[in-house]
Order: structure tokens, then C-alpha cells, then sequence
């Protein structure tokens, strides 16, 4: 009994990693967060996203990818500085916490200026310098596991003049990611925190300009199996994030520092009824606020309750969907377009038959959603020098610019990525996404602002990796032109960056 009841719960749990309580939609990386990180330099430790998307090798070094040489092949000096480097790697080192340094230094191109939503179309370019450091934390403690992470990254541009990511204090790109995570795991009980946060400037392609971002995001969930075959929850988020310091043309009414929070909390009850089969009744409420710098809090509470259904096909296929009935209310909106009683639902496929290949898809309309949210990702490793990944996506949320509206974006993501020969890495990347803007009010509003309807990027890398601590690298970028300037943005850098 005591085996058959331990071979139960290890299916549960199995079944709980794919089908956590849906509070939020299924994410995969923007191309809004892809621009407006693309300037950051070193590890971004606050998600977890697809590797090959803007990375210099497109995720490759998950491999073997150094050039490595016979000690007969190997000049005297470079044994020497290599020596060098793999002692100054130890020396970061402490048991489970390790410490990481980088310095990149270079030249980059651009054909445009930032000015505020203006560009002049002037080419101009810079010598940069940049520097980066990151600290992980691993431990596992009986049943508990910590695993705590920060990094940060500032990259200096020589030229003055230069101002291809914004002016003033953000022509240096400034960034600062961090995250923890907390578990505890015994034969019935599990409970899980998370925290992460991340702060820097960059190009908001919903806004049209650069501005500053933070955002901070907690969960806690926790779990109890009562029996071989019931089990019930509970889970708690809250997510924060602030677009400040937004530079408009001169002359132009500045754009609202915006404030946003989303919080929720669920409880839950699941009967395996077989092996393969997993019922879930789940109860859940929120509420999303914004706060403009010149408006009233405005905000959308909502409570559902659904039954959702797992239907484990294979151990590494799964399928589930649910529907059940929700409630939407608004706060300080005149009369509301999107409130009272309304039908919620969730539907999803995960698949992962190898490691060289994933599929994961999701479609919900729950919470306060006002459009069904999607979100696809999608990834082969054709053979062990190639590697395709692609993700779409629909996303909603409070509009940045005014209120009493909702900002709708839609987009693709794709990246191809290619060893061509040992230590020489190419990866092609390419993204759009398309911004809607929907009124929460039936009362028309007159002067409300709309960012950018579409956005365009691409870029092309060739990395080559000269030591494990050592590689050059060399990166186009063409995007859409910034602020009113109609002429697609060229940015070209050429660097030796350094890793220990």
C-alpha cells in the first residue's frame, strides 16, 4: 500500500508541474521586453525566457562550443592567460554562492539620435565600455531549496553626442535584475516563494519613447495531499511595475508616469480520478489597479470559479482546458463596457518529447481580461549545430498613456541559430508586434493618446568564442525608426567581451 500510494503522488505531482493554478495567462517573451532589454548588457536573472532570443550565439553555448587546442597548439603566453583567467573564475567562488564579472569594450553605429519622440537621422557613433556582474546562490537544505540571483549591468558610450538609447542619464543604458526562489518539499506537503525584480531604461515601443521601468513580482503557493486521490491548495501573486522619466520631443506635453499592480489569490481542490486524469475546482479573485500621474486610481476587481480538466496522454504530452463563470466590476470608470457576469475558460497543450524539442501553448479568457489571452512557444533542435525556436502571443493590460483604456498587443518572435564552424556562432532573430487600444468606458473619450500601432525588429549576430573567458562579437540591428521619424533605425557594434 505504501508503494502504490508513493507511485500515485509522484503522478500528481507530475501533473501539478504542468497545471498550476492559473492566475495568469502563460508568458513568452514580448517583443516589447526584447527591445527594450536589448541594450542591457550581462545576465538578466529575474525570468526565465527562451535562450537563443538575442543572445550572441543563439543559445548554442548550451553545448560545447570553445575552441579548444592540444597543450603542443597552445601558444606559452596564452597557457599563461588562460591560467590567469581560470584562477581569478576560482576565486569568485564560494561554496554555493558564485560570483560573476564581465567587461565589454567597443564601437557602435547608429543612423539615428534619440530626441525625446524625435530622431535626428544623422549617423554618428561611439566608442562603449561596459561592465556587468552577476551572484547566484544554490543550497538545498533537507526538504528546503534557496536559490537567490542578482545582477547588474551599465554600459558607457565615450561620444557625448551620441544618443542612439535616449538622452541624458538614459544614453547609458542602466540595468538590475534580481530573484529568489524558496521551496519546501515533503511526501504531502510543498510550498513554494518567489520573488523578482528588475529596474532599467530602454526604448518602450508602446509609448513610442525611452522612459525607465521597474517591476517587482511575488507568488507563494502552497500544497496538500490529503489522500491518494484528493489534494487542494492554495496560491497568492502580486505583480507591480512603473514606466517613469519618459522623454517626449520638446514642445510636447510629457507622457504620465504610470503605476501599475496586479494582485490574486486562488484556492483549489484536485481528484485524480485515474492515473492519466486530473479534475481541479478552482475559486480565485483579483484586481488590477493603475495609477496615472494626473488621474484618480482606476482599477477592475473580478472573482471566477472554473473546472478545468488534465488529461496526461504521454508522460511528456498533456492536455488540459476548463470553463466555468466570472464576475467583473470596475472602479472610478464611467459607465463600464466591460463588467458583470461572463463565461471564463482556459485551454492548453504542453509537449516535450526530448530535450531537443518543446511545444507549449495556451489560450484563456479569465480574471479581467477583455480579449482571450495567447501564448505559444515552440522549439527543435534540428541537429547539434542548429537550433529553431518560434513563440505568438496576445496580451492585454491597463494603457500606459491614458486611461480609461486597455492596450492589446499581439506578436511574433522567431530566432534561427547556426555553428558554422568550431567557436563561430550565428543567430538571425526577428520579431513584430502590433498595439490596439480599447476604450473600458461606453462613453466616447476625446483626446486619448495611442502609442505605436506596429513595431518591427531584426538582428543578425556572429559570435566567435576565442576562450571559454574570451569571445568577439559583432551585431546588426534594423527596427523600426524611433518617435515620428518613418526611416527604420540601423545599429551596428563590434566588441570583445570578457567573462570570468
Amino acid at each position: 500500500m505504501r508503494i502504490r500510494f508513493k507511485i500515485v503522488l509522484l503522478l500528481v505531482l507530475s501533473m501539478v508541474h504542468i497545471f498550476v493554478p492559473c492566475l495568469t495567462a502563460q508568458t513568452v517573451l514580448t517583443v516589447k521586453d526584447a527591445e527594450f532589454r536589448t541594450r542591457w548588457t550581462g545576465k538578466q536573472v529575474d525570468r526565465e525566457t527562451t535562450p537563443q532570443y538575442f543572445l550572441p550565439d543563439g543559445g548554442l553555448s548550451e553545448a560545447e562550443t570553445g575552441v579548444t587546442e592540444t597543450s603542443e597548439q597552445k601558444a606559452n603566453w596564452m597557457d599563461t592567460i588562460d591560467q590567469m583567467a581560470q584562477n581569478l573564475e576560482r576565486r569568485l567562488r564560494f561554496g554555493p554562492l558564485d560570483f560573476q564579472l564581465g567587461i565589454n569594450t567597443g564601437w557602435q553605429y547608429s543612423n539615428q539620435n534619440s530626441l525625446g519622440t524625435q530622431t535626428d537621422s544623422s549617423s554618428s557613433t561611439s566608442l562603449f565600455a561596459a561592465t556587468n556582474a552577476a551572484a547566484t546562490y544554490e543550497r538545498e537544505i533537507g526538504m528546503w531549496s534557496v536559490s537567490a540571483r542578482y545582477s547588474a549591468g551599465y554600459n558607457y558610450f565615450f561620444n557625448q553626442d551620441y544618443t542612439a538609447a535616449g538622452q541624458g542619464n538614459q544614453r547609458n543604458p542602466l540595468a538590475m535584475t534580481a530573484g529568489i526562489d524558496i521551496g519546501y518539499n515533503a511526501s504531502r506537503l510543498s510550498l513554494n516563494l518567489g520573488a523578482t525584480a528588475s529596474s532599467g531604461n530602454g526604448f518602450d515601443i508602446v509609448s513610442g519613447v525611452n522612459n525607465f521601468q521597474t517591476a517587482i513580482s511575488t507568488s507563494l503557493s502552497a500544497r496538500y495531499v490529503l489522500t491518494e486521490t484528493f489534494s487542494t491548495g492554495a496560491a497568492a501573486s502580486i505583480n507591480y511595475s512603473k514606466s517613469s522619466d519618459a522623454q517626449t520631443a520638446p514642445g510636447q506635453a510629457a507622457q504620465p508616469d504610470s503605476n501599475q499592480l496586479t494582485s490574486s489569490a486562488s484556492i483549489f481542490a484536485d481528484y485524480l480520478f485515474t492515473p492519466k486524469t486530473n479534475f481541479r475546482f478552482v475559486l480565485s479573485a483579483g484586481q488590477d489597479l493603475q495609477k496615472l500621474s494626473f488621474n484618480a486610481e482606476q482599477g477592475r476587481r473580478y472573482f471566477d470559479a472554473m473546472l478545468q480538466v488534465t488529461y496526461q496522454i504521454a508522460p511528456k504530452f498533456s492536455i488540459d482546458a476548463g470553463g466555468g463563470l466570472g464576475y467583473v466590476s470596475d472602479q472610478d470608470i464611467p459607465d463600464p463596457a466591460y463588467t458583470g457576469l461572463r463565461p471564463v475558460y482556459t485551454g492548453g497543450i504542453s509537449y516535450t518529447p526530448t530535450e531537443k524539442t518543446y511545444f507549449k501553448a495556451n489560450i484563456s479568457m479569465q480574471g479581467a481580461d477583455i480579449k482571450p489571452n495567447l501564448s505559444l512557444a515552440a522549439g527543435w533542435n534540428m541537429r547539434e549545430k542548429t537550433r529553431l525556436s518560434l513563440s505568438l502571443y496576445q496580451n492585454q493590460g491597463f494603457s500606459s498613456l491614458s486611461p480609461d483604456q486597455y492596450n492589446i498587443t499581439r506578436g511574433v518572435l522567431g530566432t534561427i541559430s547556426q555553428r558554422l564552424i568550431k567557436g563561430f556562432d550565428l543567430s538571425l532573430s526577428g520579431g513584430y508586434e502590433q498595439s490596439s487600444y480599447v476604450g473600458l468606458s461606453k462613453i466616447e473619450t476625446t483626446g486619448a493618446v495611442q502609442g505605436p500601432a506596429d513595431y518591427f525588429l531584426s538582428s543578425a549576430t556572429l559570435n566567435w568564442r576565442i576562450r571559454e573567458w574570451a569571445g568577439w562579437q559583432n551585431s546588426l540591428m534594423v527596427t523600426t525608426g524611433r518617435g515620428e521619424n518613418s526611416n527604420l533605425q540601423t545599429t551596428f557594434s563590434s566588441s570583445l567581451n570578457f567573462n570570468f
